[in-house]
């Protein structure tokens, strides 16, 4: 048995392996958030300390079949303690850096180790410096991964990728090298705590500029319109006259929506060809629409059948609407309008 062997075997036992070739190959996984900390000295909640320990647990698993180390190059702030918890979860060394890389400096970190495999955790920082990290080191990509494993005859990695809503995954061999995988860590078994394995923390003494802070963008707000409304009020003849119409258009200002109506509102000269639902006006999909004094026809369930929500007013208990409708008020459509408007007016 060579020395190479006895070494691998003390990592794989959870002793302090004494690496031969210092901190180059291996199974690096990158926290780009500070996120594993055993005294909070990064104000990160659990869940995320808890996927980054997932994520080194499942490096452990990838380097054992690969007979490698697993790294951890915590970036961000992390404790001078914030080893300890990644050792137990399975990583051999941790390596503490401040502030948040850029690709270049990714780029040339790892440059100067040739690792095997890279792993990232699928958050912000992870889905933007993965793809880009591979294509400077011209390795390897699998840019969402559920789960990993090592095929044990060409020793190749396989990204496990979710298919059909994850009704089915398929399996995708990694062929160039560096490995880099981005991880969804939410379907990574539990993480490993195992205080009795030994490792070894260093600060690179790498000082990386924080990450910007951008402004938020405030982006212009859309009109609403029949296209893109939450809510129509369509109207009808049953409505009786501009007064009705009126106070359709006060129930979809309160609801927050816009006023339409059917031909009949049309040819009255109460609504415009851009608010006509039809088929010879616009087909509809909002949250509720809501129909004022309109019986129903083809042209109106064909435009409106993508609706979440159809609720039809109007006084015939025999309208076409009404069989249609998912819910139907067989009343007075104006009485409705009032009645309705002042509801809404008290809150």
């Amino acid at each position: 048995m060579s020395m190479d062997d006895l070494s691998y075997l003390q990592a794989l036992m959870g002793g302090a392996a004494e690496e031969t070739g210092g901190a180059a190959g291996g199974v690096w996984v990158v926290d780009l958030d500070g996120a594993v900390d055993l005294d909070g000295a990064v104000d990160l909640d659990a869940a995320a300390d808890d996927a980054m320990l997932r994520l080194i647990g499942k490096a452990r698993v990838v380097a054992d079949a690969l007979g490698s180390y697993v790294y951890l190059l915590a970036c961000g702030s992390p404790a001078q303690d914030a080893g300890d918890r990644a050792i137990h979860a399975g990583a051999d060394k941790v390596l503490l850096a401040s502030g948040v890389p850029a690709l270049p400096d990714l780029t040339a970190f790892f440059r100067e180790r040739g690792p095997q495999v890279v792993l990232f955790p699928r958050t912000r920082f992870g889905r933007i410096l993965g793809p880009g990290l591979a294509q400077a080191l011209s390795g390897g990509l699998c840019g969402y991964a559920a789960d990993l494993a090592v095929d044990p005859m060409t020793q190749r990695v396989l990204a496990h990728q979710p298919v059909l809503d994850d009704a089915a995954r398929r399996i995708v061999a990694i062929t160039a090298a560096p490995a880099v995988v981005v991880v969804d860590t939410g379907t990574l078994p539990a993480a490993f705590n195992e205080p009795w394995r030994s490792g070894s923390t260093e600060d690179t003494g790498l000082a990386w500029p924080a990450a910007p802070a951008y402004p938020a963008a405030e982006l212009p707000v859309a009109p609403l319109t029949v296209g893109n409304a939450p809510v129509i009020v369509a109207a009808g003849l049953g409505l009786r006259d501009e007064a009705g119409f009126a106070l359709a258009g006060k129930l979809a200002e309160a609801l927050g929506g816009v006023v339409a109506g059917d031909t009949g509102a049309l040819d009255m000269g109460w609504i415009t060809e851009d608010q006509l639902i039809g088929l010879t006006g616009h087909s509809v999909a909002p949250k509720l629409y809501l129909a004022l004094g309109i019986d129903g026809d083809t042209s109106q369930f064909m435009a409106t059948q993508d609706a979440g929500l159809i609720i039809a007013v109007q006084p015939d208990p025999a309208a076409p609407f009404v069989p249609v409708a998912d819910y139907n008020i067989i009343a007075d459509p104006v009485a409705f309008a009032k009645a309705l408007s002042h509801l809404l007016a008290q809150y």
